[in-house]
């Protein structure tokens, strides 16, 4: 088994993903919660060192440009100018995620979890910066998502309506958090159909309502295609896939694993996946 650090023994490995298996994906979701919180607040210090003139708000802004970009958080700065909103720059998950879950729901169309969360979810966690849902939408829901995600959401609506015209993703930051969310359209292959039918419901938080994410063998698939889409150098993913792959070892459905690999043209980066992960032994 290759371990995630070249500082962590394999026993010392073994022990905490046995750890992460006993806990509830509750726990886990409020780790990498956690985490995220601090290294974003540690990015905002620094800004504030840099700019120690600045308000808290100027903070916030400056710190989103440092990941979103200068245009967009201009546009940004101005929206909430014109709309007297103010950030609270905390990046709770479920509160950035929520309005848009709820306009999904009333337009009755399937999503779910997946990205860098997902794959926390399942494997080690770590802190994350942006949320990732997939969801099929198609060009029919772009006045409706328009109209009803304007009021908690930034987003550039062109980007949008191209994205689903062309089944590309867009961006939306939430207005009080600031977080980055990444909506991909489900694409028209049946292996992406399938996905959003094998979603699992997660509860994230203890007395709240469940959360669609992708399955393991889902999210372990996207990330081989990412890892390819690299040129395998995405050294992140890998180590993603790999935590994902040891955490869900016991559990994970290799046969569905294997079908999807093939589908989607990934069955070397599969293969070596799972040796690196301990679950096969290397072929001589």
């Amino acid at each position: 088994m290759k371990t995630q650090s070249i500082d962590t023994s394999p026993d010392a490995e073994r022990v905490l993903i046995d750890r992460i298996r006993a806990a509830p994906f509750s726990r886990r979701f409020s780790f990498v919660q956690s985490w995220s919180h601090s290294m974003i607040e540690a990015g905002r210090i620094n800004v504030q060192q840099l700019y120690p003139q600045a308000t808290e708000q100027e903070v916030l802004l400056l710190y989103a440009e440092r990941h979103y970009g200068k245009d967009m958080v201009d546009e940004l700065s101005v929206l909430l100018q014109e709309r007297e909103v103010y950030p609270t720059g905390t990046p709770d998950f479920l509160a950035t995620l929520t309005p848009l879950f709820e306009v999904l729901n009333d337009l009755r169309v399937p999503y779910a979890l997946c990205g860098s969360l997902a794959s926390s979810l399942y494997g080690m966690q770590r802190a994350t910066l942006h949320l990732d849902v997939v969801a099929a939408l198609e060009l029919r829901h772009s006045l409706s998502l328009r109209e009803q995600l304007v009021s908690k959401y930034f987003f550039q609506q062109n980007e949008a309506q191209t994205a689903l015209q062309q089944g590309t993703s867009f961006t939306l930051i939430h207005l009080m958090s600031l977080l980055k969310v990444v909506v991909s359209p489900l694409k028209a292959r049946a292996v992406d159909k399938e996905m959003l039918g094998r979603a699992r419901p997660l509860v994230l938080i203890e007395g709240s309502r469940p959360v669609k994410v992708l399955s393991p063998e889902d999210i372990a698939v996207l990330l081989l295609v990412q890892f390819k889409s690299s040129y395998e150098r995405a050294d992140d993913v890998w180590y993603d896939l790999l935590g994902l792959l040891k955490v869900q070892g016991p559990t994970i459905h290799l046969a569905t694993l294997e079908r999807l690999a093939t589908l989607l043209d990934v069955v070397p980066l599969l293969e070596r996946s799972l040796v690196d992960a301990g679950l096969k032994e290397e072929r001589a």
